[in-house]
């Protein structure tokens, strides 16, 4: 190394050092010195940034821009799995506080630190081999749609292209597949993790069993840092989109109806209804419904057709188009090429925009009353006038979701019928307060909902003011995983807000 290297290096890891002291941490047996970094530095075939480095304030933020003041001391961007040994050894020498990070959409900030950051972006390799395809922690769907999609394959994952594949799958993993194929980490084969004490490990219903039943559905960073997935695909096919927007003083009757045709539909169809409303308390909230089909576009034509005529009243405006698969997965890309089908964190060529955001939401077990509808578009409606924004996304889950039993992964909502997601999504730089305040709204509508909601909340929707967040994400799966987070992390190297505990 060049003198002036050495000096440039010497303030990075000075610096580097000084970030972790004010994280408050109990850090064992001292901070990590000059020597401590080298040799760090010279065993990481990845890359290591440091605060003085030109890309770190790039790579240090989140998909979720609510985080940004939240400044790790080191990120590691690992190519290997060696990568990532090494890295949980450093942290766990200096019992430095550490997390994992795929896409960074997480709406509590979990994939945001003080301390260090493993950033799996550089891990994003993708290879299909006949039906099945090994996937990298950190890609991306749009990469993960438009590389399968070449070879005519896919996977049932979500809609956002810039969400890690790793935290989709494992938390559970819904998308407009979902009913056709099942979710993301019921098409998961096998994984590769390295635990909280440094054991790389092959997961499958085979190997590790018990440890591959809690990947799928019972989230990420728990018991260790996957690296790799091995997932069964599907053959692609052209997708029917059907869209129907209604005025807000007509959504009783029509979600109403929507509420009982969805659930007979056959499982090759999916379908959502949505409100969305800006701040502008002059413009009220639009109902949108959804629904739409891989393949099987006769008997979506058919079941559209039946929907309009049954209506009470018809939609202010409708469309009806076949998109090509890879086209309409991709269709928040339009007119870019992939490598600025990214966000800005993920890429340097990425130019897709982030936000602030929070999220919540419930699982509703049959259709709700008119009691229930009545109290969700009166929420909607207040909302609105108080000149807040936000949107409630309703979206019809069975067919394959039930395929597998209760217990058959750690995902624990399969009877459910539908998924509500509660969404407030703001201009970068917006206050926390007013987050704050989206919080304290999107709390409120789980409690004004719970007379018909299951009490469960999706885990890839994190709600960090959930008081019983071990029963609302897991119900009775949760000792069960408690039982394997005291086996594979029997420290708590792994720890943030909703970590579970150890049993």
């Amino acid at each position: 190394m060049h003198r002036r290297e050495f000096f440039s290096q010497s303030a990075a890891w000075l610096t580097a050092t000084a970030a972790l002291q004010l994280t408050g941490c109990q850090l064992k047996p001292a901070l990590p010195e000059t020597a401590d970094w080298q040799q760090l530095r010279q065993g990481f075939k990845g890359q290591l940034l440091f605060p003085a480095d030109p890309l770190f304030s790039r790579f240090a933020k989140a998909a979720n821009s609510r985080f940004d003041a939240i400044q790790p001391a080191l990120i590691a961007r690992p190519v290997h799995a060696s990568d990532v040994q090494l890295v949980l050894a450093f942290a766990w020498q200096f019992q430095l506080p550490l997390v994992g990070r795929c896409g960074g959409h997480n709406y509590a900030g979990y994939s945001s630190t003080q301390g260090v950051l493993l950033d799996f972006a550089l891990m994003d390799q993708i290879e299909l081999q006949g039906e099945t395809a090994w996937i990298g922690a950190g890609a991306k769907l749009g990469d993960v749609y438009f590389q399968l999609s070449q070879q005519g394959r896919s996977i049932p994952a979500g809609s956002c292209v810039g969400v890690g594949i790793s935290g989709l799958t494992l938390g559970g993993g819904m998308g407009m597949a979902d009913r056709k194929y099942g979710l993301t980490c019921d098409a998961l084969l096998e994984a590769e993790l390295v635990t909280a004490t440094g054991e790389l490990l092959r997961c499958s219903a085979q190997q590790n069993s018990e440890l591959f039943w809690g990947l799928r559905g019972g989230g990420g960073g728990q018991f260790g840092l996957v690296t790799r997935l091995k997932f069964h695909t599907f053959a692609t096919a052209e997708v029917l989109s059907c869209h129907a927007y209604f005025q807000f003083e007509q959504a009783l009757p029509v979600l109403n109806l929507w509420q009982h045709w969805s659930r007979q539909l056959p499982r090759e169809l999916w379908s959502q209804a949505a409100f969305w409303w800006t701040d502008d308390q002059s413009k009220a909230p639009v109902l949108q419904i959804r629904v739409s089909s891989l393949g099987a576009t006769k008997e979506l034509q058919q079941q559209w057709a039946t929907w309009l005529r049954r209506l009470p009243s018809q939609p202010f405006e409708q469309d009806v188009v076949l998109h090509d698969y890879v086209e309409y997965m991709l269709s928040d890309c339009a007119g870019l090429e992939m490598p600025q089908c990214k966000l800005p964190h993920q890429s340097e060529q990425g130019v897709l925009r982030r936000v602030a955001m929070a999220g919540s939401s419930d699982f509703f077990q049959g259709p709700l009353p008119k009691a229930g509808l009545d109290a969700l578009l009166d929420a909607v409606q207040q909302r609105q006038q108080q000149g807040h924004g936000g949107g409630i996304l309703l979206t019809l889950m069975g067919g394959a979701i039930r395929d597998l039993e209760h217990n058959d992964s750690a995902f624990a909502h399969r009877a459910a019928d539908f998924c509500t997601q509660y969404l407030v999504s703001r201009p970068v730089g917006t206050t926390e307060q007013e987050l704050q305040q989206a919080d304290l709204w999107m709390g409120q509508m789980r409690r004004t909902m719970a007379p018909w909601s299951t009490g469960g909340a999706y885990l890839n929707y994190t709600d960090p003011l959930l008081s019983n967040w071990p029963q609302a994400y897991y119900a009775d799966h949760y000792p069960r995983l408690q039982r394997l987070k005291k086996q594979y992390d029997p420290e708590g190297m792994l720890r943030f807000a909703q970590k579970i505990k150890e049993d």
